[in-house]
Order: structure tokens, then sequence, then C-alpha cells
């Protein structure tokens, strides 16, 4: 898939009946699509009875789909199953927190570690494959569905049993895990590997160390279980690609992303506030960042709701916008959920491109227009990367971290994600990273408070200042070790010699309290949750505490060291959005990161390269038109408004353009 464009819609022939597949294939194939998904949720036809498999309604829209040049992504249905699956076998049910089983009756309420739902699995995939190992219409398969989506936890007794297994086989010994664990506090220590559990409803506090390896656990069972899928598909034919569609919670998305051939992603940009284009770029950019390309296998057509909530309705021209922001960031595929509205289930509000009375309507219009437009791309803008110069690391013990151990954070927490609205907004390349992505290219990298801190991640940040790269570490940088340990060093910890600084004070602060300091800029940094007091080493303060706290005075709060060809700066607190714009503004001024053109931040504007060309793509989020200035030399391939000799370009409301920069 990575050499061709993508672009489909999701089907579901188990929901229609068999009369309505001829005309409903012809019509997706008459609409522009090339490819469809089918499988995922269909469980119950492929096995209505315990070891009974029925191939036929498959069979024969995958010959209409031959008939009318469609390929096919099948799913695995692993995550929906027959009530015979919960009723013969209760012991797959997940447990929740206070130990009760998720009963038959809604979704992905199976466990990973349950021998019985394995081997039920590997027996349904296992006959899926086989069967269709000829098939040449199946180009690609979608393992499961959004892992760990709804519910990403599970405490059911075989749930115990692995987190033993595999504690054991981390640690080796029970003295190695009780070190790690800290379990002398508290009377907590362990002498037999019966008594470790996963945590349970307490009095009070849980182990800090114990809760990080949960979810280290529950990570592994998924990509476990990811590869026990991926294996068993890849033994039946090479030529089948292998994919997931997301990143949900307790999933480490690198280490999911090694048993994929590419990663994909559900997009709807209606869970985000209208019109803040960057909260939903997130989400492209983080699937960018585990594979390129990457595939979107739900593309967000019409309204979406369940029991809960109904989502806004895109307005006309919006479809198409958000289609082409996920083909902007690098997607080379765009799958539509759905084709039509099922008009029954937990998401018969959950609208496709037609509704219920399948009926053309405008969304279907757009389609057509949007597939149109694909075909104009020239086929190396699908292999250009977005230009580099912005990173922001992610990891996943510290965000795991963040959100499940040291609550306490609140109002400070998801920084990197601050700090990469921001950048977008400002139009400037940004790309979401990981420990093991090569950082040759970047100018600038941000590392949001690294409490964790391995001596091979704080190599690599040393390698990268080194080589003249400019890093920015935010504060309790260093004070953990991988184990969760407070280091017994003055902080930062393995990055006090990288940062050229010591911490001498520091304090939480409460709800919506801050503490400002001032750039010698004379630009203010608001900080809230937690602050620190400096004390330069070799490092030069260049912002300031102010205010009345005695604890802080008019000490250091921002510091910048330099390091080889680079320089670190070091923030001593949690930035609000105010302090991160401030400080953004003055590190784009001192590293010269300009924006390609100038537009208002109701424009995303996005750079991608290959070899000596450049692709330049304008979308206006906003429902007005938007101007667009020094717009360089450009020939346009696609889309919408015409560039002036003097380089301006008029976006009309929810328009898009792609530009190839000459």
């Amino acid at each position: 898939m990575a050499n061709s464009f993508t672009y489909g819609v999701c089907y579901y022939p188990e929901h229609w009946d068999a009369s309505r597949h001829p005309p409903d294939i012809a019509r997706i194939a008459n609409t522009g699509f090339n490819t469809i998904r089918i499988g995922e949720g269909a469980w119950s036809y492929w096995e209505p009875r315990e070891g009974q498999f029925q191939f036929d309604l498959f069979d024969n829209v995958i010959d209409l789909c031959r008939k009318h040049g469609l390929k096919v992504i099948m799913g695995t249905p692993t995550y929906a199953g027959p009530a015979w699956v919960a009723t013969n076998y209760p012991e797959v049910l997940r447990w929740n927190y206070e130990r009760t089983p998720m009963a038959h009756g809604s979704r992905r309420n199976y466990n990973y570690t349950s021998a019985k739902y394995l081997d039920l699995s590997d027996r349904l995939v296992t006959s899926l494959a086989k069967h269709y190992s000829g098939e040449k219409q199946i180009v690609a398969w979608q393992l499961d569905n959004e892992f760990n989506c709804h519910m990403d936890t599970s405490y059911a007794p075989s749930d115990t049993l692995a987190f033993r297994k595999w504690c054991a086989a981390r640690y080796r010994t029970l003295d190695t895990l009780n070190d790690a664990w800290g379990t002398r506090f508290w009377s907590q220590t362990y002498d037999s590997w019966e008594q470790i559990d996963l945590p349970h409803p307490t009095a009070t506090y849980l182990n800090p160390h114990q809760l990080l390896d949960e979810v280290r656990f529950i990570s592994d069972t998924v990509v476990a279980f990811a590869k026990r899928q991926a294996d068993i598909l890849r033994a039946h034919s090479k030529r089948w690609q292998i994919t997931h569609n997301g990143l949900f919670g307790n999933v480490d998305g690198p280490k999911l992303a090694e048993q994929l051939d590419f990663f994909s992603h559900d997009q709807y940009p209606h869970f985000s506030k209208p019109g803040e284009w960057w909260s939903y770029a997130f989400s492209l950019q983080q699937a960018r960042s585990l594979s390129f390309p990457y595939a979107i296998m739900e593309q967000q057509s019409g309204p979406g709701g369940q029991l809960e909530y109904l989502l806004r309705t895109p307005r006309p021209g919006q479809q198409r916008l958000y289609a082409w922001q996920t083909v902007a960031h690098g997607a080379n595929a765009v799958l539509y959920f759905r084709w039509r509205t099922v008009p029954y289930g937990a998401e018969q509000h959950w609208h496709g491109l037609l509704d219920q009375d399948d009926r053309n309507n405008r969304r279907l219009s757009e389609a057509v227009t949007t597939g149109k437009e694909f075909t104009q791309l020239p086929e190396d803008f699908l292999r250009a990367e977005p230009v580099k110069a912005v990173a922001v690391l992610r990891d996943f013990d510290n965000e795991t971290n963040e959100r499940r151990i040291n609550t306490y954070t609140k109002e400070g927490n998801w920084e990197s994600a601050r700090w990469i609205h921001e950048v977008s907004r400002r139009h400037i390349p940004v790309d979401q990273v990981w420990s093991g992505t090569d950082l040759k290219g970047y100018k600038l990298l941000i590392v949001p408070h690294p409490r964790i801190a391995t001596k091979q991640l704080v190599k690599k940040l040393i390698d990268f200042v080194t080589a003249g790269g400019t890093l920015v570490l935010g504060a309790q940088a260093g004070l953990n070790d991988d184990r969760l340990h407070i280091v017994e060093a003055p902080l930062p910890g393995l990055f006090r010699k990288l940062a050229g600084i010591e911490i001498e004070d520091w304090t939480t602060l409460d709800g919506k309290e801050t503490r400002d300091a001032r750039l010698s800029t004379g630009a203010a940094l608001p900080f809230n949750t937690f602050v620190e007091r400096l004390r330069p080493l070799t490092a030069k303060p260049i912002a300031w505490w102010t205010g009345s706290d005695a604890l802080l005075g008019e000490t250091p709060a921002v510091t910048v060291n330099t390091v080889g060809k680079g320089r670190v700066f070091y923030i001593g607190g949690y930035a609000t959005s105010d302090a991160i714009a401030a400080m953004f503004a003055h590190l784009a001024d001192e590293l010269d990161l300009a924006p390609p053109v100038q537009a208002s931040q109701d424009v995303e504007v996005l750079v991608r390269g290959s070899g000596k060309k450049r692709y330049l793509v304008l979308m206006n989020h906003s429902a007005g038109a938007q101007r667009v200035h020094s717009v360089p030399a450009s020939k346009k391939i696609t889309g919408d408004g015409d560039l002036s000799k003097t380089g301006e370009l008029r976006l009309p409301p929810y328009g898009v353009t792609v530009l190839a920069i000459s």
C-alpha cells in the first residue's frame, strides 16, 4: 500500500440483506473508491456456533469486489464475539477493578491473557487466513479493532497469573522485585510469587512502582496478542500487509508499531472543539510518528454518536477538508466510516456517507470530489515526508507516570500537547518523536518533564545537542530512574551536567494558582502546577522569577547552557499555554524558525519535501474566507484559489490548496 493511494469506505455486509450487496458494491466503485474494509465485527457470522465456520457471505462480496475492481482490507473479528463465547467460556471475560466480569452485550469485553480466548482467537484467525490465503483481492489485514478502546485494564484471574509470570520474567528473583517496588515501605515485602497481584482497591495509596509495572504489563499483553495474530496471517501469505487502527490507553505505540507493516488511525475531528484543528492534527502527527506513510481506517464522514453523546454534523466542505488534512500529514490511505448508517444497534447514530434513506447526499458528493482531487497528486507527494524543524519527545513511561501515578500534576498534564499545538498554530513544522527516533535534521527538540530518565536517553540527548541541536528540558527532569525511584543525587539528576544547573528549591501550586517569570526580553512567562528555584552551574539565566514568593525570590527560572555545538534550555516550571507561546517565540527568534507563509491561526500549513521537490498544503479550518500571504512561487496541483503574482492566495471557507513549490 505504500506505493499507491488507497481511497475507500468501511462496509459491513453482515448488517444488510444479501440482495443489497451487488448494488452497494457497484455504487461504491462508481463513487470513485478503490478499496473496502470489511469483516472486523463479524465473528458471529464467521463462527455462528463453536468450531463451525462459514464464508459464503464474504466470499460473495469479495467476488463482487473483484468484478468492480475493488481491493479489500480484511479485519480479524476478535474484539466482539457471539454470545456462545461468553456463555461457554466465562473465563475469557475482562474484569473491572472491582473484579466484576464484563458480560456479553457490548464489545471489547475479552481479556488478552485468557488461554481459552487466545485459543479461540488463534482458531478463528487461522481459519480465515487459510480460507483466504490465495485471495488476491485482499491486500491487507487489520488486527482486531482499536485495542483497549473503552476499557484499557483487566483484572480477571488469568490477568493476575499472567502478571506474576511477567514479573518473574522481568525481575527473576523476589529480592529484585522487592527492591524495584520499594516494598520495605509499609511492610509490603513479598516472599512468594503467589502473593504478587495486580492492584486492588485498598484503604489508601497504591504502590507507584507496581502501578507503573501494571501498565507496562498491559501494553506487553496487547503487543503479544497483536504479534500472535500477525504471525498467523504472515504464515499463510507473504503478500498481505498487517496493520492496526489506533493507539488507545495503556499501549506503547512504538512497540505495537513494530508488529505492523504500517500503522493506522481512526480520525474523528469532531471529538475536538470546533475550529481547533491543532487538536485533531495531534492524532495525525502521532500516527506519522509510528509509521510513514500511515493509513486512516476510519475517517469521519457524518455526525457520530452512541448512547451517551452525539457529535455535531460536519458543515459543507468540512468532510473534504478533514480528508485532505489526513493526507497532508502523511496518510496514503483514507477509508470513510462508514458507507451507510446502520439503523440499529449502539451506533445507529453514527452516520456514514449515506443516511438510512440510501439517497445521494452532499457527503457522498464531497467524497466523489475529494477522490478526484486525490488522483491529481503526483506519486512522489505520497513519499515526501513533512520537512523537519521542531520535535517534541513522547515517552510511554513518563506519560504513564503523569496519567496514572503522579496525578497531582493536574493543570500541568499533557504539556507536550500544548507545545505541539503552539508550534502548529505558528505554522512551523513539528513532529512527535520517541526514544528510538532518529533526531537528525531537527533544529529544536522539546522534552517536557522527563522525570523518568535513563542513561540511554541522556546519551541520545547529549549526542543531539553536541552535534548542534537545541534542547528544551522541563521541570522535574531526571527526578526518577526507570524503576520510578527518586534518584539520590542533586537534581536534575542525570541531566545535571547537560543542563548546567542544580535545583535549589521547589514548590507545588494549587489549582489555577500561577507564578510568573520574565524573560530578559521582557516577555512574561506564567507557570502553574510546579515551580523550581534554579542555581546555575555552567548555564546562564535568561528569565527570573517575579513576585513576592519568598521561596523563589528573584532567582533564575529559565537557563541556557552551551554543550558542544548546541544549547540546552532548562525551564523551571510547568508551562501554561501563555508561557509556551512566549518561550517558543523567543526560541523561534534565536533559531530563525520562520513559517513558510503568512496566514492566520485558522489556516493549517504543511510543507512536504522529496529530494529537491517541495509541496505546500494550505487548509482553511474556518467558516470564513482566509488570505494567505508571502506564498513562494508555486504551481497549483489541485484545490481552491489561485496564487497571485504578489504571492497571495485566497482560501474559501474550509478550502484546501496543494502547491508544488518552484
